[in-house]
């Protein structure tokens, strides 16, 4: 009986194995099922690839989703990005305070979302307009003084600034998010410029006001498909790295490469 051990140990392990790999066969099959729920053409502004992810997980060629959320629409910090309003919070299931008595700041939560992603809409040419405005200060700010090393040295910043955002920022950005996917598939029906992905949702409290942000997606990194690795590799190495690739979103809401019509050619 001894003897049988090992070789039983080895069978449930090869078992164990390729249950775990059916299921993610399955899970993949039922994502791909019928039409995909939303399709985005990206390039190289919108994917970067994830060197990281590449080599951990050993699986060639990893592109990972380059998204934002709006800047504050006030103030020049282009860096500082716009919170979700405690109307958005309080429909995910987020409390308010209540009156009078403010809980504290470091009883910060999270909760799992469903996050709409809108690419080259709105809210990139809105963001465009604040980088114009930001430059356009920089500039007024300059003539008033223009002898004022800080002052040119801003606004070559903003011009600089202005240019990225033209021609090299992500165009993705996240705009809403929400529980129901029928609701929000309503709000945003067109299928090629909006996607719904799951994320992760964090609220704090700001001088007794309900505030949060939007902290990940739960799936942001793709892995692409052998025929496209070498091609796609060839683009990112480059130092502009241009490039078109639709990426489909299943029926579980996954993304995955679905079409390179700019390395079919």
């Amino acid at each position: 009986m001894s003897i049988l051990k090992p070789r039983h140990g080895l069978l449930a392990g090869l078992a164990i194995i390729l249950l775990a790999n059916a299921v993610a066969l399955a899970g993949v099959w039922q994502n791909r099922t019928g039409e995909p729920e939303s399709r985005l053409l990206l390039s190289g502004r919108e994917l970067q690839r994830d060197h990281e992810w590449s080599r951990k997980e050993n699986r060639g060629l990893t592109l990972r989703l380059d998204w934002r959320r709006p800047s504050k629409a006030d103030g020049d910090d282009r860096y500082l990005r716009q919170p979700l309003d405690e109307a958005q919070l309080l429909a995910l299931g987020f409390r308010a305070p209540d009156k009078g008595k403010p809980r504290p700041q470091r009883n910060n939560r999270r909760r799992e979302a469903l996050v709409v992603l809108e690419l080259d809409g709105p809210a990139y040419l809105a963001e465009l307009e604040r980088e114009s405005q930001r430059r356009e200060r920089a500039r007024r700010a300059l003539a008033a003084e223009p002898g004022d090393k800080h002052l040119q040295d801003a606004d070559r910043a903003a011009q600089q600034a202005l240019e990225r955002e033209k021609t090299q920022q992500s165009r993705l950005f996240a705009v809403d998010v929400g529980l129901d996917r029928q609701a929000l598939r309503q709000r945003y029906p067109d299928r090629e410029r909006y996607a719904i992905v799951p994320g992760t949702v964090q609220a704090w409290l700001h001088e007794g006001q309900l505030q949060g942000q939007l902290s990940q997606l739960r799936i942001s990194t793709i892995n692409v498909p052998y025929a496209w690795r070498h091609p796609l590799g060839e683009r990112l190495a480059s130092e502009k790295a241009q490039f078109l690739v639709q990426v489909s979103f299943g029926q579980s809401l996954e993304p995955w490469v679905s079409a390179a019509p700019d390395l079919e050619r």
